[in-house]
């Protein structure tokens, strides 16, 4: 009896038999991990920072939005005291600025007696 294989094609795999199937099963596993990976990132929950970013911008806009109010329109602040709130606008601006400057110019007049 001989050793031999015979000629059927069951013998020995050839190099490129093997590199082949080597590179098939390394395809198999990053496949694998790229769907499990794919799952993961889109079925997590989301962080508990993304979830109240959207409630925290609405309230941001609507203290924004009471104090963009507040500041362009009339109204008592306290009635008791009497106090009001004026709009903040450029005559408003305007008047400030010209008290401000007639208080340093009798400021300027005092120091220079």
């Amino acid at each position: 009896m001989s050793n031999a294989h015979p000629s059927s094609g069951h013998g020995e795999p050839s190099d490129r038999t093997i590199l082949n199937s080597a590179i098939g099963w390394i395809g198999v596993v990053v496949t694998i991990i790229l769907v499990f990976t794919v799952a993961y990132i889109y079925t997590r929950e989301p962080s508990v920072e993304a979830r109240h970013e959207e409630e925290r911008f609405r309230i941001r806009n609507e203290v924004r939005g009471e104090q963009a109010r507040r500041m362009t329109s009339y109204g008592w602040e306290d009635r008791g005291a009497g106090v009001v709130r004026l709009a903040v606008d450029d005559h408003l601006f305007r008047i400030t600025l010209e008290e401000l400057r007639e208080r340093n110019e009798e400021k300027l007049a005092g120091n220079a007696e």
